[in-house]
């Protein structure tokens, strides 16, 4: 209890003096939120599937909202030659032009979306990193399209891939996806054929042979040639009890 008039002054000056926490606006939240969230799924050899052979997946957070409580992601590396009159038939302004569209996945396989960048954040889109942003949403999509100088790193999708959160980890657990952190310039890459292989080479890189494991010649062995497709074998290798797969003269 406050004994006078002038403590209870002093209390509220003080509370008054401490700092308040600003509230942190949608954008940022979003960007917290995703934040490691955003990455690229990457086919191995071994899935079959023929939609998703060889493919480069962008798994997207669950703050998109499309498809509630699902994982949803947009394939990356499927471009096609797709008319704009079949995914907006009804807008006259996008009846003659055709758009390097890209196979996002089999669900609702007309249904538009769009990655693109932006300096400004906008209120139909979610901020997935940096200056990158997706959308669903049909009419912003097609007020994106009537400016493509706008927005020039822009990519058109039709479909979308779809996984319950269960189906997705046992598929993961089962070898069939790899993980690899997004890339900005990955995203809106100029070859997207080459995007599969990449990837999945710097997720899984090649073996390669500890210097242990490498046979060498005597000493007092010398290489007059390295041929890969030789296998060579001289006589005091073999006593030395050594492999040397290329051709050895003896000094």
């Amino acid at each position: 209890m406050l004994r006078s008039p002038a403590a209870f002054a002093f209390c509220i000056l003080c509370l008054g003096m401490t700092p308040l926490r600003p509230a942190q606006d949608k954008t940022n939240k979003n960007k917290e939120d995703n934040e490691g969230k955003t990455f690229f799924l990457v086919a191995r050899p071994e899935l079959r599937e023929p939609i998703f052979k060889e493919s480069v997946v962008l798994r997207l957070p669950s703050s998109v909202g499309v498809g509630k409580g699902l994982v949803v992601g947009l394939i990356l590396n499927k471009p096609a030659r797709i008319a704009l009159s079949d995914v907006f038939p009804n807008d006259k302004e996008l009846q003659n032009r055709s758009e390097t569209a890209y196979f996002g996945g089999p669900v609702d396989p007309r249904a538009p979306g769009v990655l693109f960048r932006s300096s400004k954040p906008a209120e139909q889109a979610t901020q997935l990193f940096g200056d990158v942003y997706v959308s669903f949403d049909p009419d912003f999509i097609r007020e994106l399209l009537k400016e493509p100088k706008k927005t020039p790193d822009l990519r058109l999708f039709v479909g979308r891939s779809q996984w319950a959160p269960a189906q997705l980890q046992n598929e993961m657990a089962m070898g069939a996806w790899l993980s690899v952190q997004a890339e900005t310039n990955l995203i809106f890459s100029t070859g997207p054929q080459y995007l599969w292989r990449k990837l999945f080479d710097r997720a899984e890189p090649a073996p390669v042979a500890k210097v242990a494991d490498v046979p060498f010649p005597p000493s007092n062995c010398s290489m007059s040639q390295l041929g890969l497709n030789v296998q060579s074998h001289c006589s005091r290798c073999r006593r030395a009890g050594s492999f040397v797969p290329f051709e050895v003269k003896h000094s």
